[in-house]
């Protein structure tokens, strides 16, 4: 093989690589961005705070295993319109 042939294996080796890498961090988003609107069940302020959560986990860096769970755990926690004109 030629240097030419080398250069074009070798470049669209990297740039299957940066496509994948992108298109995953991109599917993440999408999962994230989904699993808050299912938890707001159409509510935009718990909408809003359930996506001021994720970015306070991304923020500190917590694994991704377990944003899943501390979002769940951030709506259950999220006073309910009922709740809100009881008080």
């Amino acid at each position: 093989m030629d240097i030419l042939s080398i250069f074009i294996i070798a470049v669209a080796t990297i740039t299957a690589i940066i496509f994948k890498v992108f298109l995953y961090k991109r599917i993440q988003k999408w999962m994230d961005q989904d699993l808050i609107k299912s938890l707001s069940e159409g509510d935009s302020s718990k909408h809003a705070y359930l996506c001021q959560e994720l970015q306070r986990l991304a923020l500190q860096k917590t694994p991704r295993r377990d944003i899943h769970n501390a979002i769940t755990e951030s709506a259950k926690r999220y006073p309910s319109q009922e709740e809100k004109s009881q008080e």
